[in-house]
């Protein structure tokens, strides 16, 4: 039978009720005999808890409920600590979740600082074993204020064993211990870490470690929109390999340390990548040398150590050799099997887009968005000579006319937005 949601069920008790009734009267009492027998008789209405009020915090009965009328089932938590609950008042909450953990299917949390994602974690998951555990999502509204906080503590002894945890995702400081290693990782397929601001720099050997505790891992986010490289200044090659046989995904940002942790992992199995370079407080002369560079030389790394790459997203992104650097995405000799390219607004130009044309590719689809720099003429010479199953889509590029779809929908299918 297929599984229903509430209101799905809902609402086939409103028509059933409303079909087989006589009048209102007996439609009322129809609806109500139908809830009460729905909802007394379907776990799974109720294995889904939200605590986001500062009354499921003073009251447990309505958390309590949730818990009784779901039985045995596995069930999903999501907690947002409300603005108006302090962390001295969780203590109901965690107490009655912790007898529970053996039922998490998924956890998630958003608290405002460390403090009380360590409140939570230990209070709830510290020795407790989570064998259905899934999926594990961890947020925190913003950075700590105290420099002595250095590791998360108490993930490392937190919901263990958890043998189907597959997906995590991490504030991006601070990390979790590397020594001993944290054992939630080796069954890992899918690890993100979010975008919080680094105040004090990205722990990159720290994810480095965990990425190194991760040997199944598929799909890798990496959302810090940090500018610097720290430890990869001048040589733009971390000096330790990660190898990742299983990874198949990766969207990072770069410049940055994204852009150092891929340069950084040994992937021969990925075939999706984005790069995204944008930042909210863009400037003009932004992308000088120590920023262009890591771009490159991540390119450049992707086409040596990821041969079967078949989708690369570069967004906001700007070479340091942009002639080369295009050249060598949209031939073939630098990526085999590339399929599909996304280029939103990024440095690409006429000039890269003809050095590009000409040579053999395996390139089906090319997405041009918010390109300024590219033009008919130049778009013209770029699809000349392509296969007849190759589509181009355009995207607000400025300098691109009615008349220029015309002229390239006579040699290439085009999708003009």
């Amino acid at each position: 039978m297929a599984y229903l949601c509430n209101s799905d069920i809902l609402s086939l008790i409103f028509i059933d009720a409303f079909q087989n009734a006589t009048s209102s009267l007996l439609t009322l009492r129809s609806v109500n005999r139908a809830w009460f027998y729905v909802a007394g008789s379907t776990p799974r209405l109720w294995t889904k808890l939200v605590l986001n009020r500062k009354s499921d915090f003073t009251n447990l009965e309505y958390a309590q409920f949730y818990l009784q009328r779901s039985g045995a089932l596995p069930i999903d938590i999501h907690i947002a600590l409300p603005g108006d609950v302090d962390v001295d008042e969780i203590g109901g909450v965690t107490a009655l979740l912790r007898d529970q953990t053996s039922r998490f299917r998924s956890f998630e949390l958003h608290v405002r600082i460390h403090e009380e994602l360590e409140a939570f974690i230990s209070s709830i998951g510290e020795g407790r074993p989570a064998p259905l555990l899934e999926n594990l999502v961890l947020k925190v509204q913003r950075c700590t204020e105290s420099r002595s906080i250095r590791s998360f503590l108490s993930l490392p002894a937190a919901f263990i064993p958890s043998p189907r945890l597959a997906h995590i995702e991490l504030p991006g400081c601070p990390m979790p211990a590397a020594f001993p290693p944290c054992p939630h990782l080796s069954t890992l397929t899918s690890l993100t870490i979010d975008a919080m601001p680094f105040e004090s720099g990205v722990g990159l050997r720290d994810i480095v470690e965990i990425l190194d505790s991760s040997p199944a891992l598929q799909h890798f986010v990496f959302k810090a929109t940090d500018d610097f490289s720290y430890d990869t200044i001048g040589s733009l090659d971390y000096p330790h390999a990660i190898s990742l046989p299983d990874l198949l995904t990766a969207d990072v940002t770069a410049p940055g340390s994204g852009a150092d942790l891929l340069r950084a992992i040994n992937a021969p199995q990925l075939t999706d990548v984005r790069l995204d370079g944008f930042r909210a407080d863009n400037f003009e002369g932004r992308w000088e040398g120590s920023l262009t560079e890591p771009v490159s030389a991540t390119v450049r790394r992707l086409s040596v150590r990821s041969p079967n790459l078949r989708r690369l997203a570069l967004e906001h992104t700007v070479f340091h050799s942009p002639l080369e650097d295009y050249a060598l995405i949209f031939n073939s000799a630098g990526f085999t099997h590339l399929q599909e390219l996304l280029l939103i607004g990024t440095d690409i130009n006429d000039e890269a887009l003809l050095t590009a044309s000409g040579g053999p590719s395996s390139l089906k689809r090319a997405t041009l968005r918010d390109c300024e720099r590219v033009s008919g003429a130049g778009l013209l010479g770029f699809v000349r000579g392509r296969d007849s199953d190759f589509s181009l889509v355009l995207q607000d590029c400025i300098n691109v006319t009615k008349r220029d779809i015309i002229a390239l929908s006579a040699t290439v299918e085009v999708d003009f937005q």
